[in-house]
């Protein structure tokens, strides 16, 4: 059988009808924009949370996440509905593909450094104590992962050497993305570089933090000084928790037919992974606001009707006047 009737053998869509998918994603996706939005305002007209180092890469992860939502999604749900491309040119398919792979490979790398970095700002203070050292271990590890996502991206996405052959009335135009295609090394490379190795930091990293965060906590004795460090460590073991259980099956699979196992193997869970990986998109926002210092008092600021209103209960002391005149004696009420 030729390879070309090897690929007409593949499906192309998942059992669940494209207007079944379109209403199952917008109940997720509305209230993903709105809390994405307000998370950023929060995280970003604060002072302390804008300053505090390990909300940066935080911050950025949220900005890139709501640029997909508000670009990728969207172009998605009308292709549900629609069943259709939006706009038929080149340039509107390689800017869906860019936001789609090249926007989830930056948020992999800068996740995965996250998950490096709050090592460093728990157990290793020193390193960015001084300019010098914030800017080598803080500014330079994020600059690099975005100018190499930029570079790859624009090598891979928008510039390939080669031509694309976009198909209008499929999903992402196709993502036919013939550099990959025609080139195994860069294949290979995209599969371990930007998913496997990132992925076996996240996961070592996570493990790494949670073991020494509850050796150290016992060793040392001090709740106080550790219950700064919670907060931080649960956001990013939450993070952790939601990357690895929405994106780990797609990559398996991807690692799987690099180690040249045919495609047709498991093609119909990839089309489900690949169609669930994007309530990684929705939730991010909710994990996000989860773990966030002072969110409950901004809400209760914004929403006053949602505050619980609780009287207060005190006992108050009971005086006894003596009966005169036959009169009883008096007592105030306790409230």
């Amino acid at each position: 059988m030729s390879s070309e009737d090897e690929d007409s053998l593949l499906p192309s869509e998942i059992a669940i009808p494209r207007i079944v998918r379109f209403w199952i994603m917008i109940p997720f996706y509305i209230p993903s924009v709105i809390c994405s939005f307000f998370i950023l305002y929060h995280s970003i007209a604060d002072r302390k949370l804008r300053q505090a180092l390990h909300n940066h890469v935080i911050i950025l992860l949220l900005i890139i996440n709501l640029i997909v939502e508000l670009t990728n999604i969207p172009w998605i749900l009308n292709y549900y509905r629609s069943g259709d491309v939006w706009l038929h040119t080149p340039s509107f398919c390689s800017t869906w593909i860019f936001t789609d792979e090249g926007l989830y490979i930056t948020t992999t790398l800068l996740f995965s450094w996250a998950t490096i970095e709050r090592n460093i700002l728990i157990f290793h203070s020193q390193l960015v104590s001084t300019k010098y050292k914030f800017i080598l271990f803080h500014c330079l590890p994020i600059i690099f992962v975005l100018l190499y996502c930029i570079c790859y991206n624009a090598i891979v996405v928008i510039f390939p050497p080669c031509k694309d052959e976009f198909q209008y009335t499929e999903l992402m135009c196709g993502a036919p993305l013939c550099y990959l295609e025609e080139n195994r090394a860069v294949a290979i490379w995209d599969v371990i570089v930007n998913d496997l190795i990132p992925t076996i930091i996240i996961i070592v990293c996570s493990i790494t933090l949670l073991l020494r965060f509850l050796y150290q906590k016992y060793r040392m004795n001090q709740p106080i000084r550790w219950r700064n460090y919670r907060k931080m460590i649960i956001q990013l073991l939450s993070i952790s928790v939601l990357y690895l259980v929405i994106y780990i099956p797609r990559l398996l699979m991807e690692f799987i037919y690099l180690c040249g196992v045919p495609e047709e193997v498991g093609a119909d869970f990839m089309l489900y992974a690949e169609f669930f990986a994007y309530y990684g998109n929705f939730l991010l926002p909710f994990v996000c606001a989860g773990s966030m210092p002072g969110l409950q008092k901004k809400i209760n600021k914004i929403f006053p009707c949602c505050r619980r209103l609780m009287r207060t209960v005190g006992p108050q002391t009971v005086s006894l006047s003596p009966c005169t005149d036959g009169q009883p004696a008096k007592t105030n009420a306790v409230i």
